[in-house]
């Protein structure tokens, strides 16, 4: 099977998600309250663990996409493209983000968040069940992954901050009173991205500001430096108003706010200057760094949910010489739905191959698959009507 090893690694807290994905259905309605769900059920365990002594509680394009997922001429979350986003035309506009880490390692999870609601079918059609085939199939399984990647990760950050006032992800991404949009969800390695079009002065008082409310306790952020365009800020006291150690950085800028905490290779703040970093040209992208990423990000790094590994092999069960993956999906508004999936081996033998022809794409009613030189691409299309997408 391709997919994610359950085993401990480097990357485990972005494993530790179900891995049964596919059983489940791709009905664009589910896919969003499926992801709204994670994260707030994400937010409700971590408020429940700190507050447990007192019981309380594109891409594609996202905010232009009309209703064929198109974009208009502006680029992916409605701002206008920078000259390097213009000159990387072949690749998705969230390109300008993704960085390896100090290990030379990269995940990511990218979700089209305004793409998604704009399919969103009728909230009084009944849910579908869950009746269907459990027919392994990576082309659903790995973007499904990024999906839970993206909201568990997004859900545990939140917490704490003060921008539960800003984000809302059980509904439009930002919050229904909020100035800001939000359109986008991006996480790269430990940093976490919000984008679309932030009102900068409401997210800044949102960290900043002390809340009067015994019961909404969480910590405050003072600002370090800017960081081009962005104010970046980290948390002041120790603790999280729960008695937890409070470890976050959040950086805030006209199209973005990244949160991040201290991991074991990095402190919250250097996760978040290095993302902000690529972002403005100083620190080389992760498609500068590897040709393999480069091809793999080009091929099949559009979509509404996106997901991309490189490094840390030991994380991809079955296919260890795999250098990169890149799978994604992308929903029309027929009801059907087309994915893309591109990988690089150092060498690929008859099982492997064999393995690949069975699995990739195995759900669709339509699929190309080709291996060359070290190289896999596939594609496949799902009908309206296909099980997969009831």
């Amino acid at each position: 099977m391709i997919g994610p090893k359950t085993g401990q690694s480097r990357s485990e807290r972005f494993w530790r998600i179900p891995q049964n994905t596919s059983g489940m259905n791709l009905d664009r309605r589910r896919l969003l309250g499926l992801t709204g769900a994670t994260a707030a059920a994400s937010m409700a365990a971590l408020a429940g663990c700190t507050s447990a002594d007192d019981g309380d509680d594109d891409g594609n394009g996202a905010d232009d996409s009309d209703e064929n997922g198109d974009t208009d001429e502006n680029g992916d979350n409605g701002e206008p493209e920078s000259e390097d986003a213009s000159e990387s035309t072949t690749h998705p506009t969230y390109e300008r983000w993704l960085a390896s880490d100090d290990e030379d390692e990269l995940l990511f999870s990218y979700i089209d968040w305004a793409g998604l609601e704009a399919f969103e079918d009728d909230e009084d059609e009944p849910m579908p069940d869950d009746d269907h085939t459990d027919a392994e199939d990576p082309m659903i399984q790995l973007p499904m992954l990024g999906l839970f990647v993206g909201a568990m990760s997004a859900g545990f950050a939140i917490p704490g901050t003060g921008l539960d006032r800003i984000v809302d992800m059980e509904d439009d991404l930002a919050a229904a009173d909020a100035e800001t949009t939000l359109n986008e969800l991006l996480v790269v390695n430990e940093t976490v991205l919000f984008l679309g079009d932030v009102a900068t002065d409401e997210v800044v008082d949102a960290l900043t500001e002390t809340s009067d409310d015994p019961y909404a306790a969480g910590t405050t952020f003072g600002h370090v430096e800017d960081v081009g365009d962005f104010e970046l800020y980290e948390s002041e006291s120790d603790d999280d108003g729960f008695g937890d150690p409070s470890d976050q950085a959040v950086a805030v800028g006209p199209d973005a706010i990244l949160l991040a905490s201290d991991s074991e290779t990095a402190d919250g703040i250097d996760h978040v200057r290095s993302v902000l970093e690529t972002e403005a040209g100083d620190r080389e992208r992760a498609t500068d760094e590897r040709d393999e990423f480069d091809w793999t990000l080009e091929t099949a790094g559009e979509g509404h949910v996106v997901l991309g590994i490189y490094g840390g092999e030991e994380d991809i069960d079955d296919v260890e010489e795999a250098n990169t993956i890149v799978s994604s999906l992308t929903f029309d508004a027929d009801g059907s739905a087309e994915g893309d999936f591109a990988a690089t081996f150092e060498t690929i033998d008859d099982e492997t191959e064999t393995e690949l022809e069975t699995e990739l794409g195995a759900t669709a009613d339509d699929r190309s698959l080709e291996v060359e030189d070290g190289r896999v691409t596939a594609q496949a299309s799902w009908d309206a009507d296909n099980e997969a997408l009831e």
